[in-house]
């Protein structure tokens, strides 16, 4: 009986020993119990799994310090626009085994808002600000309709398998996140240069361009700030440890505002999931498109667009033929120039120069009448202001509101003119 009780005991005490050994020497015990599965706050989730060291001592440092501690309004803008998109982000990074520093690289990059549009000046756009010619490199595509540089999803994918070989490249994450904002090449030409016995010394005694350690520098500010929020008198509003959005399929062009309506949501709240899609179509050609929806309200547009029965925008596809402008496209399928325009986000203060071959959604012929001229659609009227129409008068004649013209127009201050069309909404 002794001698069974004495092999229980070496077992427990063997099985014990192995358990010690799977918890990593840095991991708390408090940690190592407290799963993803069974963090509440998205934070939380984050902090656990922030790796990278911290930078030495600056002047830099310092600065950028100050910069995010004395902007506290700003930070929590920021905390506040990744709320739609942490949760992916963070199971992207967690999956790949990859530091959680760089699920905090859009905080750095465009403060986590997925709609900074690209300008000349400065032709990055998205969450992780991808320039046009490294977003194809990296197979997002370009076009009037749709830019995957915006999709929360692609460019995420595209990002985190750039990051990965970037480290997989130089086999250091702060090299990997200096490539990431000053390139590749820049980055291996120096190291090339430099002797054997300086790259010992570590990332932040090599000669790299100021602004590639001022990058890292942020970067790293950015997780102590989170790692830390309550020395810095932040207080981080919690972020549900759940996924914001789903997934759908539509196999249909739809318009914008119809989705909105039958999700149950903003239009915002769509152009802020979606922001890739340009212009008020979701145009679908061969493939279904995908669309992100918050988890609570995607289960309803299904539904909902199960038994809407104008779902799909009345339009046909057309494809330029060459020497084609678009006053002369118009002409010929019975609607205005500035409708076909608007239509397929070719607005501009100057004519557009259509390629051959090129796709447009073309609608159908204009409905003409003695005292208005109305354009049906599937969700709205499409009415051209003629002389002397007021907004009251327009609103009260289609049985609708001054309020909600200037919504559906997007536009909280319109000024009418004769031959403006205006968007009406349905009853």
């Amino acid at each position: 009986m002794i001698l069974k009780r004495k092999i229980k005991f070496s077992r427990i005490v063997i099985s014990f020993f192995w358990i010690c050994l799977l918890i990593p020497f840095n991991t708390s015990a408090s940690q190592f119990l407290q799963s993803k599965n069974t963090q509440t706050n998205l934070w939380d989730r984050v902090r656990s799994g922030l790796t990278l060291a911290a930078p030495p001592d600056s002047k830099e440092r310092r600065i950028i310090q100050a910069s995010y501690a004395k902007n506290l309004q700003t930070f929590n803008r920021i905390v506040s626009n990744s709320e739609r998109y942490l949760f992916h982000i963070v199971e992207e990074v967690e999956r790949r085994g990859m530091p959680m520093e760089i699920a905090l690289i859009p905080v750095v990059e465009s403060s986590y808002n997925p709609l900074v549009k690209a300008t000349p000046g400065n032709p990055s756009t998205g969450l992780w600000q991808f320039v046009p010619r490294t977003g194809k490199h990296l197979g997002l595509s370009q076009t009037i309709w749709y830019d995957d540089r915006r999709d929360v999803i692609a460019s995420t994918e595209a990002a985190l398998n750039y990051l990965q070989y970037l480290y997989d490249r130089f086999d250091s994450w702060e090299l990997a996140i200096a490539s990431y904002n000053i390139g590749e090449g820049v980055v291996g030409k120096i190291l090339a240069k430099t002797p054997a016995k300086d790259k010992a010394k570590g990332f932040y005694q090599l000669n790299l361009p100021i602004e590639a350690k001022q990058y890292v520098y942020k970067l790293l500010v950015v997780k102590d700030i989170i790692a830390n929020s309550k020395k810095y008198g932040i207080k981080l509003r919690p972020v549900p440890n759940r996924p914001y959005f789903d997934t759908v399929k539509i196999h249909k062009p739809i318009e914008v505002p119809v989705v909105a309506r039958l999700a149950n949501i903003s239009e915002t709240e769509f152009t802020k999931l979606n922001p890739a899609y340009n212009g008020f179509v979701v145009k679908v050609f061969d493939e279904p498109r995908t669309l992100l929806l918050p988890k609570d309200n995607s289960k309803t547009f299904l539904r909902n667009l199960q038994i809407y029965q104008n779902a799909k925008v009345p339009w046909q596809l057309y494809h330029v033929k060459k020497g084609e402008n678009i006053q002369m496209i118009a002409s010929r399928h019975g609607t205005t120039a500035h409708l076909l325009r608007t239509m397929n986000n070719l607005l501009d203060n100057r004519e557009i120069a259509l390629v051959n071959d090129q796709v447009l959604l073309v609608p159908p012929p204009i409905k003409q009448s003695n005292t208005s001229v109305v354009y049906k659609k599937a969700s709205a009227d499409v009415y051209i202001v003629k002389k002397g129409d007021t907004l009251y008068h327009i609103a009260k004649r289609h049985g609708t509101t001054i309020d909600q013209i200037k919504q559906w127009n997007n536009n909280s201050n319109i000024s009418l003119s004769i031959g403006q069309e205006l968007l009406l909404a349905k009853n």
